[in-house]
This record gives structure tokens, C-alpha cells and sequence, in this order.
């Protein structure tokens, strides 16, 4: 069996899994579809046809696999980094998997112009939903004029459209709301709890309920993030933590000047993601623990007490609303702005660099 075959197999094992006949239907449709423009395209432009078809296979596996289609690119390249390692290990080089994980994590980004076959997915991307429906003239754009030029096909008239903005209505007061309703739940860290394999679902890979298993207070503020609006991938960069884990919501927040220090004057309030100080009784923990070892969602403020909403109570494997001492065992607040919109999508997945070529400019 040869490397394709290999990876061919990885996604159709992954779409005969998909519930929906009319959604494995269009998994089929659409990958393979992408594939074989990729292919197309990589003959086109002197690069490697079978790297490119590779490319096209795994660009949505992530989506397809977890149901969940919200910066599916970026959450899809990290997928792909996993599986490099395990079911799909040793089979491409370093700079193959560089490659492919990049044309993934970009081929969203239809605006920013990124490397060539990050380029080469994102107008196979778009030549293959034209082809599916060349009637639509609202797949006409920038993008698909240039392929069409390429490829030697008439052109079309681009028709302009204002769309209006979807707003994510996230709020901090909402994302309270969520989080006490689902802590109130005592959901149980367990395969047969329901609201919790909602919580984990965002992780793809099969390890992730024993990884996660008394260690999922983390994953539970993503849940009840998404559940508020707020869009976020599962990192938010590349070369950072996922989401699960307390330090990647530490380093977001001060990354983003998020974070608050309670000594500095800051008044906690309803929605505040709370960072906590070696919290977890020691019996509890893992050795090695750094400070920040738990998490959860402020509903309330006394200014002595704090009324708390927790996945993993302290490390027990239920949610719950605690109530803690305000000064004792809090590391900071994370206070994320109503209006707060994602934005590290920009971000070049091999420089870390933002991107400043924007399709269409000069």
C-alpha cells in the first residue's frame, strides 16, 4: 500500500463514520472533488501532483470528523499534526508535513495570499464548489476569475454584494449563564455522560477522553466560550497549547492584555474566566503542577467570597458551582471584551508572521 492509499484510507474511515448519508455524501463529494482539482492545478504550476492531492484530502477531515465547522482550518491543521504522529506517522518528511499542515491551516484565508500550495488548496477549494454549481453567480469572485484565466475558461462578470455582518452576540454576562447551567449539571467525566462528550468534542483524536479525564476544567471554559459566541480555534496559534490546558488561556490572556491581577484594584464580575493558585490538593495533582492549575467561570462577587462555575471540580471528574475565598488561590481574571473578534488567522503558519499581501491588491 502506497502513501496515498494510506491516507485515502485515514479519510474514508473517517467520513463511513459520518452519520448523515446526505453529510457523508458530500464529505465524499467534496474532498475527493478538492483533490483532484489540487492535482490539476499542481501539474499546472510545476508543483508535486501527489503532495497537492494530499493536501486536498485532509483540508477537511477535522469538520467532517467532529461536526464542528468553526475555524475548521485552523483546528484541521492541528488534527493533522496528531495524526502525523500516529496513524499516519513516518510516512511524509518534515518539510511534507510542513506543507501540508500549512495549506490546511490557511485555505479558510481566501484574502491573504500565502505560499504556493497553501494557494493551490485555496482555489481548489473554490474551483471545485463552481464546478458543483457554476449556476451560483455568487461563488464568482477575485479568486475563481484568476483560476478561470488559468485554466484557460471564459470569464465571468463579478457580481458585488454587501453582506451584512454576522455579529457572535458574545457576551461575558451570557457566557456566565451558560456556565452555571452546565456546572449545575454535575456532568460526569464519563463516555456515557452526554453534555460531556459535547465538552471534548472539539478535540479529534480518540486518546482525547483518557487525556482529558480528570483534567478537563479547561476544556469546559472552551465549551462554555463557544456556547456564548465567542469564536476561538482549539489554539490560538500554531506553536501554542490547545485550549484544554490552563496555561494556553494564561498566555492568550496576557498575550491579549486580558489578564488581571486582583491586587491591582480589579473588580471581578459575572463572566470573568478565573485563573486559580494552586488550588488542587495535592493528592490530586500531578507532580511538577505550575501555579496556575485550575480554572473556572465567575457567577458571583461579594468581595470576600466568589461564587464559581467548574468542569473537574477540584480534579473529581464532575462540574460544579463552588464557592471559593476571593483572597486566597486566585492567580488572575481574564476579562475578554464583548467585542473581541479572533484574528490569528493572519498569521503565516510557517513565520508566525502576519501576512500584508491581500488578494486583489497591488
Amino acid at each position: 500500500m502506497d502513501r496515498v492509499e494510506m491516507v485515502e484510507n485515514y479519510v474514508n474511515n473517517i467520513f463511513e463514520h459520518i452519520e448523515s448519508q446526505e453529510e457523508r455524501k458530500c464529505a465524499f463529494i467534496h474532498t475527493y472533488g478538492v483533490a483532484q482539482c489540487c492535482s490539476l492545478l499542481a501539474v499546472r504550476r510545476d508543483l508535486n501532483a501527489e503532495l497537492a492531492y494530499v493536501c486536498g484530502l485532509l483540508h477537511d477531515v477535522y469538520s467532517y470528523k467532529t461536526g464542528y465547522h468553526v475555524y475548521h482550518s485552523i483546528n484541521g491543521a492541528e488534527m493533522i499534526r496528531v495524526t502525523f504522529k500516529h496513524e499516519l506517522k513516518d510516512i511524509f518528511s518534515e518539510d511534507e508535513q510542513t506543507i501540508i499542515k500549512s495549506a490546511i491551516f490557511h485555505h479558510s484565508d481566501k484574502k491573504h495570499i500565502h505560499d504556493s500550495y497553501d494557494e493551490l488548496l485555496k482555489d481548489s477549494d473554490v474551483l471545485q464548489h463552481w464546478l458543483i454549481d457554476m449556476s451560483n453567480n455568487n461563488k464568482i469572485n477575485i479568486r475563481l476569475q484568476g483560476i478561470k484565466k488559468e485554466l484557460g475558461l471564459p470569464q465571468s462578470k463579478i457580481v458585488v454584494s454587501e453582506k451584512e455582518k454576522i455579529h457572535n452576540y458574545f457576551s461575558c454576562t451570557r457566557m456566565g449563564d451558560i456556565a452555571e447551567n452546565l456546572a449545575a449539571k454535575h456532568i460526569k467525566g464519563i463516555e456515557t455522560d452526554a453534555d460531556y462528550m459535547k465538552i471534548i468534542r472539539y478535540y479529534p483524536e480518540e486518546s482525547a477522553f483518557d487525556e482529558l479525564k480528570n483534567g478537563w476544567c479547561a476544556a469546559f471554559v472552551y465549551h462554555c466560550v463557544e456556547m456564548a459566541g465567542l469564536e476561538l480555534p482549539i489554539k490560538y496559534k500554531p506553536l501554542a497549547n490547545r485550549f484544554a490546558c490552563v496555561e494556553a488561556w494564561l498566555r492568550w490572556g496576557e498575550e491579549n492584555n486580558f489578564c488581571f491581577w486582583d491586587k491591582s484594584g480589579f473588580t471581578p464580575s459575572k463572566g470573568d474566566i478565573v485563573i486559580y493558585s494552586n488550588v488542587i490538593p495535592l493528592e490530586n495533582k500531578p507532580a511538577n503542577t505550575p501555579w496556575y492549575d485550575h480554572i473556572g467561570i465567575l457567577l458571583e462577587n461579594d468581595n470576600n467570597t466568589l461564587i464559581i462555575a467548574e468542569g473537574n471540580v477540584d480534579n473529581n471528574n464532575v462540574s460544579g458551582i463552588v464557592t471559593r475565598k476571593r483572597n486566597e488561590n486566585i492567580g488572575c481574571y481574564l476579562r475578554v471584551p464583548d467585542d473581541y473578534e479572533y484574528d490569528g488567522w493572519k498569521y503565516d503558519y510557517k513565520t508566525q508572521e502576519i501576512r500584508q499581501n491581500i488578494l486583489g491588491s497591488e
